[in-house]
C-alpha cells in the first residue's frame, strides 16, 4: 500500500471522532501537566530553602504516587469508551478486505499520535503553569517566592516513561481486543448493548447493609484515633456499597418502577425507566465511579479547607502560650522538691521583663485503656497503638495529677480537700463516676466537678479524652503510681512528672519568641532544672508558637495545595466519564428514538424522555455523594482534631460550600450533556 496510507487512516479517524478524542487528548495532557507539576515541585530546590520542605515534598511525592494511580485506572477507563466507540469502524475495515494486522497499525499510530500530543501538550503546560503552582504552594505555606524558573528534567523524565508505559499497555490492550474479535461482533458491538439484568436483590441488600455499617461506624466513633484506625474500612465499605447500589440498586428500583403501572405508561417515564434497566449493568459502574469521584473531592476539599482557614485557631490549640516550657524530673519528690520561684525568675529574666500571663504548675501524666472509671496498668497506651482493637483505641484515656495548692494558686480559691479525695475537670463529656484512679492503686473520690481551668492545655494534652484530678497530696499519691508503675518492670510505661510553665510574649515578632526561648531554655538546663539533686533533672523542652505557625502551615499549606490539585483532576475525570457515557448512550438510544419518531412519538416527547432519564441517572451520584459526605462528617471532625481544629462551625460551612459549588458545576455538565444527548437521540446532529 502506498507509504503513510495507515497514518492518514488514523489521523482521518480521530478527526471524524473528534468529539470523542478531543476531551480525551486534552484530559490525557491535563493528567500529564498535574503528574509533572507535583513531581516537580516535589524535587524543586525550594524544598531545601523553606522551613518544612521535608514534609512539604513528602506530601507531594505521595500526591505524585497518587497521581500516577489514578492515571493509571483511568486512562483505561476513558480508553475503553473510545475502543468501544470504534469498533463499528473497525469491523467495516475488516468486512471491506483489512485483515486485522492492517487494523493493528492504525491503531498504532492513533496510539502513537495520542501519547505524542498528550506528553507534549502535558509537558509544555506543566512548564507553562509550574512557575504559577509554585508561587501558589508558597503563599499557602507562608513562605515567599523567588524569580527564579526551574526546570526539573528528572520529571520530565519520569513523565515520559511512566505515561510512556501506559499508552503502550493501552495499546496491547486495545490490540488483544481487536485480536480475538470477530468482525461482525465488531460490526454488531455498538448496538449490541447489554442484556437486561435481573433484578439481584440478594446483591442489593449487601450493599444496603455495607453502606449502613459505614455510616453506624463514621456517627459511633468518637476518638479521633479510633477514627483513623477506620477510616479507610469505611471508605472500602463505602466504595463496594455504592457499586452494589448502582449495579444491582438501580436495577431493583427500576423493576419496581416497571411494576407501578400509574408511573411507568407515560411516554416520558416509558422509555427512560425501560432504557436504563435494559442497560443499567454498565451504566450503574459508571454512576458509582463518577459517585465516587465527586465524594472524594466533596470530602477532600472540604477538610484541607477547613484545615488551611482554620490554621490559625489550630496553631493556638497547639501552642496555647507563646512559649511552654515542660521541664521532666525522675521522680514526683524531686519535681516538687525543684524550686519553682527560681524557675520563674530565669523565665522572667530571660523574657527581660515582657513575658506576660505566666502559669506554672506540677503534673504527673498516665495514659491507658479506661474500664470502670480507672486506667488499666496491664493496658497501657505504649500497648495500645494505632493497628490495636479499635474497641481499645476507643477506651484510650489521660489522667493527669496536678496538685491542689497549683489549682488554689492560680484559679484565687482556698478549697480545701482530705487524702485521698480530688476535683475532676473532663475535656469531653461530664465525668459520670464516683471515683478514678489507676487499677490496683488507692482510688481517689471524686468531691467535685470543674468546668473550667485556671490554665490552658495543649490540643496534644487532649486529644484522647483527658482527665485532670486536683489533689491535695500531690507528692505522696504520685508517688504511689510512680512506685507502682515500676514495680510492673517492662510492663510499665514510661511516665515522668513534670513542671509546665507557659506565658505570652505580646509585642515579641517570631525571631524574638525564639531568642528568649533559646535564653530560657539555657537558663534553666545550667541550673538542672533548680533541682538539689542534679541527677534527678531529666529533660527541659519548649514549644513556641512561632515555630508551631511556620510547622503547621507548611504542612497543611501543602495539604490545601495537593488537594487543590487532585480535586481539579478528579472533577475532570468525572466530567469525562459523565460526556463519555452520555455520549455513547445517545449513539446507541439514536435508533431506538428512530422508531419511536415513526410511530408517532414527536420531538418534544423525546425531550421530555431524555430529561427524565438524564435527570435520573445524572443525579442520583450526587445525592448519593451529598449523603456521604454528611456520614462521613463525624469521622473527618475527629480526624482534624488531630491537628487541632475544634472549629465545628468552620467545617460546616466548607462542607456546605464545597458541595454547593461542586452541585453548580454539575449542573453546568448537567446542561451541556443533556444537549448533546439529545441533539443525537431526535436526529438533529449527524455522526460525521
Amino acid at each position: 500500500m502506498k507509504r503513510g496510507f495507515y497514518f492518514r487512516l488514523a489521523i482521518d479517524g480521530m478527526r471524524k471522532n473528534r468529539k470523542l478524542y478531543l476531551p480525551y487528548l486534552l484530559t490525557c495532557a491535563g493528567v500529564v501537566m498535574m503528574f509533572y507539576i507535583i513531581s516537580s515541585l516535589a524535587h524543586s530546590p525550594i524544598m531545601n530553602t523553606m522551613r518544612g520542605g521535608g514534609n512539604v515534598a513528602m506530601i507531594l511525592n505521595l500526591g505524585t504516587i497518587v497521581m500516577a494511580l489514578f492515571a493509571l485506572l483511568f486512562l483505561f477507563y476513558t480508553n475503553s469508551f473510545l475502543i468501544r466507540r470504534r469498533n463499528k469502524e473497525f469491523g467495516l475495515y475488516n468486512i471491506l478486505g483489512m485483515n486485522k494486522s492492517n487494523i493493528s497499525r492504525i491503531l498504532v499510530w492513533e496510539v502513537l499520535l495520542s501519547a505524542c500530543f498528550a506528553l507534549v501538550a502535558g509537558i509544555a503546560a506543566g512548564l507553562l503553569f509550574e512557575k504559577l503552582a509554585e508561587l501558589f504552594l508558597l503563599r499557602a505555606t507562608g513562605e515567599t517566592a523567588g524569580y527564579t524558573l526551574t526546570i526539573e528534567t528528572s520529571s520530565i523524565i519520569a513523565a515520559f516513561i511512566f505515561f510512556g508505559a501506559i499508552f503502550a499497555l493501552l495499546l496491547v490492550a486495545s490490540l488483544a481486543r481487536v485480536r480475538l474479535s470477530k468482525p461482525l461482533d465488531l460490526l454488531k458491538s455498538e448496538a449490541a448493548g447489554e442484556k437486561p439484568p435481573k433484578a439481584n436483590w440478594v446483591l442489593a441488600v449487601i450493599g444496603a447493609i455495607l453502606l449502613g455499617a459505614a455510616y453506624y461506624l463514621a456517627v459511633t466513633i468518637k476518638e479521633p484515633l479510633s477514627a483513623i484506625s477506620l477510616f479507610f474500612l469505611a471508605v472500602l465499605m463505602v466504595i463496594v456499597a455504592s457499586y452494589l447500589l448502582f449495579i444491582a440498586g438501580s436495577v431493583a428500583m427500576c423493576r419496581l418502577l416497571q411494576k407501578k403501572k400509574g408511573y411507568y405508561y407515560k411516554p416520558r417515564h416509558f422509555v427512560s425507566v425501560s432504557s436504563m434497566a435494559f442497560r443499567m449493568k454498565r451504566n450503574g459502574a459508571g454512576l458509582a465511579s463518577i459517585c465516587i469521584l465527586a465524594t472524594m473531592v466533596l470530602v477532600m476539599i472540604s477538610s484541607t479547607s477547613c484545615l488551611y482557614f482554620g490554621g490559625e485557631d489550630s496553631v493556638r490549640s497547639a501552642c496555647p502560650y507563646d512559649l511552654i516550657f515542660n521541664v521532666e524530673y525522675a521522680s514526683p519528690h524531686a519535681c516538687a522538691a525543684a524550686d519553682g520561684e527560681a524557675a520563674a525568675a530565669a523565665i522572667e529574666k530571660a523574657a527581660s521583663g515582657c513575658a506576660e500571663g505566666l502559669v506554672s504548675y506540677m503534673e504527673y501524666s498516665l495514659t491507658g485503656v479506661f474500664e470502670d472509671s480507672a486506667i488499666s496498668a496491664d493496658k497501657m497506651a505504649r500497648r495500645v497503638d494505632i493497628t490495636s482493637s479499635p474497641m481499645e483505641i476507643e477506651k484510650l484515656r489521660t489522667i493527669i495529677a496536678v496538685p491542689l495548692s497549683d489549682y488554689n494558686r492560680l484559679a484565687g480559691k482556698n478549697i480545701v480537700l482530705e487524702p485521698g479525695e480530688a476535683l475532676v475537670w473532663s475535656s469531653g463529656e461530664a465525668y459520670p463516676y464516683g471515683t478514678i484512679g489507676v487499677k490496683n492503686t488507692p482510688m481517689l473520690r471524686v468531691q467535685g466537678i470543674l468546668t473550667e481551668l485556671p490554665f490552658k492545655l495543649s490540643m496534644y494534652d487532649t486529644i484522647l479524652t483527658t482527665y485532670l484530678v486536683f489533689v491535695p497530696d500531690w507528692e505522696a499519691y504520685t508517688g504511689q503510681l510512680s512506685a507502682y508503675l515500676t514495680s510492673l518492670g517492662e510492663d510499665a510505661i514510661s511516665s515522668a512528672p513534670a513542671r509546665c510553665c507557659g506565658f505570652d510574649l505580646p509585642g515579641a515578632d517570631a525571631e524574638e519568641q525564639l531568642e528568649i526561648a533559646a535564653r530560657t531554655y539555657e537558663a534553666i538546663t545550667d541550673a538542672n532544672g533548680f533541682c538539689d539533686e542534679p541527677q534527678a533533672f531529666l529533660y527541659c523542652g519548649y514549644s513556641a508558637y512561632a515555630d508551631s505557625r511556620s510547622d503547621f502551615f507548611s504542612l497543611n499549606g501543602s495539604l490545601f495545595f495537593l488537594g487543590i490539585v487532585l480535586s481539579i483532576v478528579f472533577i475532570a475525570a468525572a466530567a469525562l466519564i459523565i460526556y463519555y457515557k452520555q455520549l455513547s448512550e445517545g449513539y446507541e438510544d439514536k435508533s431506538r428514538f428512530s422508531i419511536m419518531q415513526k410511530v408517532g412519538m414527536t420531538k418534544r416527547e423525546i425531550k421530555s424522555a431524555v430529561n427524565s432519564q438524564v435527570l435520573t441517572v445524572f443525579f442520583a451520584p450526587l445525592l448519593l455523594a451529598g449523603v456521604h459526605l454528611v456520614f462521613a462528617f463525624p469521622f473527618v471532625r475527629n480526624m482534624i482534631r488531630i491537628f487541632g481544629v475544634f472549629n465545628t462551625r468552620l467545617l460546616i460551612a466548607t462542607n456546605v460550600a464545597c458541595f454547593l459549588a461542586f452541585a453548580l458545576f454539575y449542573v453546568f455538565v448537567y446542561r451541556g450533556t443533556a444537549r448533546a444527548y439529545y441533539g443525537i437521540v431526535s436526529g438533529g446532529e449527524e455522526r460525521q
